[in-house]
């Protein structure tokens, strides 16, 4: 049973493609999802920011859910919770299960 390389040695010339010496051009590319998205700058002339409008927005918008968060004991973290996805409210109930003067490091 031969090696790769002999098998390679044993091909005809001409079925080894030469090296290719073209010059390589650039692809404009399209930016995808996982890309780092720019800061958006409203325009000069945009209103100013309506805080009331903001909040009517986020008032539906479910709490944020994270896969880990760090639980404090008098300021110094102690361990970390993992697992499925929850709010800090869930994950603060946990921590208090095991710890009552438990908290949550914002991060």
């Amino acid at each position: 049973m031969g090696t790769l390389f002999d098998l390679i040695a044993g091909l005809p010339p001409q079925a080894i493609p030469a090296a290719s010496t073209a010059r390589l051009e650039d692809v404009p590319r399209t930016p995808v999802a996982n890309d780092t998205q720019a800061v958006l700058v409203p325009p000069p002339n945009a209103p100013a920011r309506n805080v009331e409008r903001s909040t009517t927005i986020t008032k539906g918008v479910p709490a944020a859910r994270r896969n880990a968060w760090t639980i404090t004991r008098g300021g110094r973290p102690i361990c970390t919770v993992c697992g499925a996805p929850m709010t800090r409210d869930e994950a603060l109930a946990e921590a208090r299960w095991g710890w009552s003067d438990a908290d949550i490091l914002e991060s």
